[in-house]
């Protein structure tokens, strides 16, 4: 599953692509399935104009991130629904919990349980959150029952609606950096190596993630990164797929990166583009 929807998102990029630069793709190859090796790419791209290797990876706000919220999902979400329309309105709720804080959590029942049992006595204590009443919006406690620290606040709008997410940490812009490198230092050097000197390398990033990630903090921190090395990809893109439409940017195309790019984005993607848009011949400009 985890290789299909990859393989979704590339071929989402390469239809942009094509009508992007106008281009006939003759065939498409995975040589990493092929070969089995690290350092073979993910795709390799032959068309009337040239050739094209890619790299796609998912990056994440802060290593682990997909891990941690994993966690997060499997202790908290379910019982999200037990209290949609259940809370005093006006107003919404949102239970925030810091990063990597329920590593290790046990009994989930319990602790979902208990997490009930105090939002439904904090909430109705709460203001509705606006500038004159802060911080009575918010309330940061420890419950009993409950191993780690959590935030509930109160927002004016989508009257009984609750929701969980991940607290936004103060270092994040460095944990977002040490990512972004770990995961230029993994793949820049796999598409210089398959570049050959003759074929157009192109860096996929892959997004998914709404409440800590935006284009234009992923933008500045690879324009950033960029500056140290000299294995630079032709072009990088980046996909957000965390929404139901999935959205393209494009931080670097050829020597132009972030900020400088000529019509940057957003596009839109077409999520459902898989073998569908190659056709028999490939993928043709549209």
């Amino acid at each position: 599953m985890k290789k299909e929807h990859e393989k979704r998102v590339c071929h989402a990029a390469l239809d942009f692509i094509v009508k992007r630069k106008k281009i006939v793709v003759e065939k498409v190859e995975y040589p990493d399935e092929k070969e089995r090796r690290k350092q073979a790419v993910d795709v390799l791209v032959k068309s009337s104009s040239g050739e094209i290797v890619l790299e796609h990876t998912r990056i994440e706000s802060y290593t682990k991130q997909i891990e941690d919220w994993s966690q997060i999902w499997k202790l908290l979400k379910p019982f999200e629904a037990k209290l949609e329309g259940k809370l005093p309105t006006p107003g919404y709720y949102n239970l925030s919990v810091d990063v990597k804080a329920t590593k290790g959590a046990k009994s989930t029942k319990r602790i979902q349980k208990a997490l009930i049992k105090w939002i439904r006595e904090k909430a109705p204590l709460l203001q509705l959150g606006c500038p004159e009443v802060a911080p009575a919006h918010c309330i940061i406690e420890t419950p009993d029952g409950v191993p780690f620290q959590v935030t509930l606040c109160r927002w004016p709008g989508n009257n009984g609606k609750f929701s969980i997410s991940e607290h936004t940490p103060d270092n994040l812009e460095e944990m977002r950096k040490e990512r972004i490198k770990e995961a230029l230092n993994e793949k820049c050097p796999k598409l210089l190596k398959a570049k050959e000197g003759y074929r157009n390398s192109l860096l996929l990033l892959e997004l998914n993630d709404i409440s800590l990630g935006n284009y234009k903090d992923v933008g500045k921190t690879v324009k950033e990164e960029l500056r140290f090395r000299n294995d630079s990809p032709d072009d990088i893109y980046l996909v957000r797929t965390e929404l139901r439409q999935w959205r393209l940017w494009i931080l670097k195309e050829g020597s132009l990166i972030f900020r400088d790019v000529n019509e940057a984005g957003p596009y839109y993607l077409d999520s459902v583009c898989y073998e569908s848009c190659f056709g028999n011949g490939g993928i043709t400009a549209g």
